[in-house]
């Protein structure tokens, strides 16, 4: 795709200065104070009576203590506004982020991905009514533009050395004639004229395509043709009366290996290409507080287009009626007390704990979550109350239509054809040749012929080449509508979900799910949720998780942690088309790891063959170190692997330019891959080794 590739540059090139103009004309001017919001459950603080105060040199509003009025964004805390955002996390305070990767393989050919978002408008509004509801009203548009899947190709290719065999059959038999139509005194052909035009042999398989017949049995040979025939060596007859059989077959079977090598050889190639998808998104979210609990409201309205899109007409007319969809403005009651504007965190958290289909765009979400605020009795983070979020999540998931089809299959001669054996002879009845003729219902012998010449010329070949067979595997993205319902608790050591909905692709795939994560204060952690699906494929299946921990602590600087996990993958779809391809999902592995000061050393432990499913034995070993405070290295070994599809080492290097989260980001990255395709007909294993380089830049502001 090398428009998708000049786009990409170009964009790349031009990216920051196109966020800087836009974000120059749509900033915000920075007016007002906003309370102060809580982050911790002992900061109990209140800044209540702050929002009671009367704004100097202002008209009295008969409904707000505080009218509506633009708030600073740096008086706003992140937390409070922080959000996911087709899988980017934003905040009030992002105006742009951009990041882009490209990988280098022997094997693989990629385009280059990359990840903008632009913030092109946005204000934060707050006020205060006279029955003391605080409101903090924040809306924002997006722009995004991303690079998504669109096609995989895989294609194996298998080069056999092999040894083929052929032959060359030629023969003619003339005598006197005795058929009833032909005068006796003449000399007839007693086999019919065939021959393989050596023009037509199949360049794939080395087999002839097509035939001649220039005479049939019974037929006259004039004089001039019979003395051309009584030459030395075989004659076919001549050019105006072709006569004979002249048979010729360059590949009549095959054996593995040849005289250059007894070794099958594996060559793979990959190419992975990218369509551009952009997105216009807007968000609101309203948080009312009042003296007792706080309220939240989250609205999105997106509408994505894919330059490349199969579901494009339904998927435009599904976006264009969501973007009618009201916004949530949470409901709350107003009192005569005074807000509490220490709001718990766990309303914000709630929101984001909220499931969200990974890799897939947001057409509609709205949702309503509730926590009680913070009181002066509270303190300890366990006397914290939960806080709740509930939504409706309308968007465009992806959908992957694989396939496994037969490429090309040929013989690629490596030498030239030689005759291993051959033999011939030719002569009339004072020779010894000897020929028998059967075409058709007549039998010719030359025992029973008069004046007969006949020729006996054959041959065996043989020819060193390589069998040569493709397989591809293709993988071919598109994007369906995706409903779903979801809500969660969070509190301080649990968090419990629930999540189900419906995906509508070819066969539509409902699904049911819920998980439960648990974290106590003496350094036990433990997460346990399933989820089942109607109608599962490879993406989308029924399976159970869970995980067991217990971290350490060995000083104010270290600690050391120790935990187990498994995923059952219950009926992940294992065929591809006809094709039965296992593909493994089920996995069982046990964990430890040190971190110590600036570095961090982990073991885990893959366990093979017990669940179904699963991936084999596997022991990778993980290393990292963090000499400056913005660069870091990391590398892994796998000392031990059986899975066919494996890395076996690799390591990455990130260099943030400044310690801030949007600084400029650079990450270098490599890994060993290795793919096991079993063993050839020699006993000597397949397998193709590969170095994969990627290069990602990410910046922001």
């Amino acid at each position: 795709m090398s428009n998708l590739s000049q786009f990409t540059a170009t964009l790349t090139k031009n990216f920051a200065a196109v966020c800087t103009i836009l974000t120059t004309a749509y900033s915000n001017p920075v007016l007002a104070e906003t309370p102060k919001w809580s982050t911790s459950a002992t900061d109990l603080e209140t800044t209540a009576p702050s929002l009671n105060k009367k704004p100097k040199n202002s008209t009295p509003d008969p409904d707000y203590i505080i009218p509506p009025r633009i708030a600073a964004d740096e008086k706003i805390s992140p937390l409070t506004t922080s959000l996911p955002l087709n899988d980017i996390p934003i905040s009030h305070l992002t105006k742009w982020q951009f990041n882009t990767s490209q990988s280098f393989a022997d094997t693989a050919n990629n385009d280059t991905f990359f990840n903008g978002t632009l913030k092109l408008n946005g204000r934060v509004i707050e006020s205060l009514t006279r029955d003391n509801i605080y409101t903090v009203d924040q809306k924002t548009t997006y722009f995004q533009l991303r690079s998504v899947p669109l096609d995989r190709k895989v294609t194996t290719r298998t080069i056999e050395p092999s040894t083929l065999t052929g032959t060359e059959i030629q023969l003619s038999l003339t005598a006197a004639c005795f058929f009833p139509d032909a005068p006796n005194d003449e000399q007839c052909t007693y086999t019919p004229g065939l021959a393989v035009d050596r023009n037509s042999i199949d360049p794939e398989f080395l087999v002839p395509t097509r035939v001649f017949q220039s005479s049939q049995v019974g037929d006259v040979v004039t004089p001039e043709t019979l003395a051309f025939m009584k030459l030395p060596g075989f004659q076919g007859g001549t050019s105006s009366q072709p006569i004979g059989v002249d048979l010729y077959f360059p590949n009549a079977g095959a054996f593995p290996g040849n005289a250059q090598s007894q070794k099958t050889q594996i060559e793979r190639e990959e190419e992975n290409d990218y369509t551009i998808s952009t997105t216009m998104s807007r968000v609101r979210q309203v948080v009312k507080a009042n003296d007792t609990e706080a309220v939240l409201g989250r609205t999105i309205h997106g509408f994505t287009m894919f330059f490349d899109d199969e579901n494009r007409g339904l998927n435009t007319a599904i976006q264009t009626a969501a973007q009618f969809l009201p916004d949530v403005i949470p409901d709350l009651k107003g009192s005569e007390n005074s807000v509490n504007s220490n709001i718990n965190r766990y309303l914000f958290l709630a929101a984001n704990n909220t499931r969200l289909p990974s890799s897939s765009f947001t057409i509609y979400s709205a949702g309503v979550g509730r926590a009680k605020s913070l009181t002066p009795d509270v303190t300890s983070l366990r006397q914290v109350p939960k806080g709740n979020y509930h939504s409706i999540w309308l968007g465009l998931s992806p959908n992957i239509d694989r396939s496994i089809n037969e490429g090309r299959t040929f013989y690629d001669p490596t030498g030239p054809q030689v005759a291993i054996a051959s033999g011939g002879a030719e002569g009339g009845a004072e020779s010894n040749v000897e020929l028998e003729s059967a075409v058709n219902q007549g039998k010719f012998s030359t025992a029973n012929l008069q004046d007969f010449h006949a020729q006996v010329y054959l041959s065996f070949l043989q020819q060193d080449a390589n069998f040569v067979r493709e397989s591809i595997y293709r993988e071919e993205t598109s994007y369906s509508p995706h409903l779903s319902f979801t809500g969660n608790w969070t509190g301080t050591q649990d968090v419990l979900r629930y999540y189900t909905g419906v995906i509508a692709s070819e066969k539509p795939k409902f699904y049911l799910g819920g998980d439960y994560t648990k974290s106590m204060v003496n350094g036990w952690s433990f997460r346990a949720g399933g989820i089942g699906y109607i109608n599962p494929d490879r993406d989308y299946y029924s399976q159970l998780f869970g995980n067991v921990a217990k971290r350490f602590r060995i000083s104010k600087n270290a600690n050391f942690s120790l935990s187990t996990f498994f995923n059952y993958a219950i009926d992940r779809d294992t065929r591809i088309g006809d094709i039965i391809n296992n593909s493994p999902a089920s996995e069982l592995a046990a964990s430890a790891r040190l971190n110590w000061g600036i570095a961090s050393v982990g073991v885990t432990y893959y366990f093979g063959d017990i669940l179904p499913n699963s991936f084999e034995d596997r022991l990778l070993l993980e290393f990292s170190i963090r000499p400056l405070k913005n660069i870091t290295f990391s590398g892994y070994v796998a000392a031990v692997d059986e899975t066919s599809n494996r890395s076996v080492y690799g390591a990455s290097l990130t260099w943030r330019l400044k310690n801030k989260n949007n600084s400029p980001t650079l990450s270098l990255s490599w890994k060993n891959q290795e793919y096991d395709y079993g063993q050839d007909p020699f006993g000597n294993n397949l397998t193709v080794n590969d170095n994969t380089f990627t290069v990602l830049f990410r910046v922001g502001k």
